[in-house]
């Protein structure tokens, strides 16, 4: 769409221009009229949740082609999230180099590992760090509920709870699909305050 068809008759293509570089804000309703007529939640507009959440449901697709053997598939499934920031790109890019490592083309995942893992070391970003050195190395880390729950639990004690909530559903799914080994995986403690 335009700017103008956006714009209609409600204000200015100078005010959407403006607000499309960052340098004005909209009100909540003006908003509204922005994200209706462009089709999208107002989330969206303002956040790019929608945007991310796609990006996320792409890398998890990833994962799982690498896990099915499909390198190929993987490194199309990630490619929309490669050029991301922070934690999403780092997953995105480790999942990338696995795929090229599995494809055969591991100069060009040596490359794309020895670029990512200096910023990783700068964010202290440990649990991709061990992810990274796992697919510099050429193996597939394999983990079950008990490990993910340990790692939740430093990931609670180092601050990062994204990842800690991470590992907890991992654990959870891990448990769900063999409850058996749910026994042998205790929880662990919380702390006391």
């Amino acid at each position: 769409m335009t700017l103008a068809q956006v714009a209609g008759q409600d204000f200015t293509r100078a005010f959407l221009n403006q607000v499309e570089m960052g340098r004005s804000m909209p009100s909540t309703r003006l908003l509204r009229v922005i994200a209706s007529r462009l089709g999208a939640p107002v989330d969206y507009l303002v956040d790019g949740s929608v945007r991310v959440m796609d990006l996320e449901l792409a890398v998890e697709r990833a994962r799982l082609a690498l896990l099915q053997g499909n390198a190929k598939r993987a490194l199309a499934l990630v490619e929309p999230a490669l050029q991301e920031r922070m934690t999403l790109g780092s997953d995105a890019r480790i999942c990338a180099a696995e795929a090229l490592r599995d494809q055969g083309r591991a100069e060009e995942a040596t490359r794309l590992l020895d670029a990512e893992e200096p910023l990783l070391r700068k964010r202290e970003d440990r649990d991709r760090l061990r992810r990274l050195r796992e697919v510099r190395a050429g193996r597939r880390a394999i983990r079950d509920a008990g490990t993910h729950l340990r790692l939740a639990d430093r990931s609670l004690r180092e601050g990062q709870r994204d990842l800690a909530l991470e590992h907890f559903r991992a654990a959870r799914i891990l448990r769900e699909a063999d409850p058996a080994a749910a026994d042998s995986d205790p929880l662990p403690e919380e702390d006391e305050e």
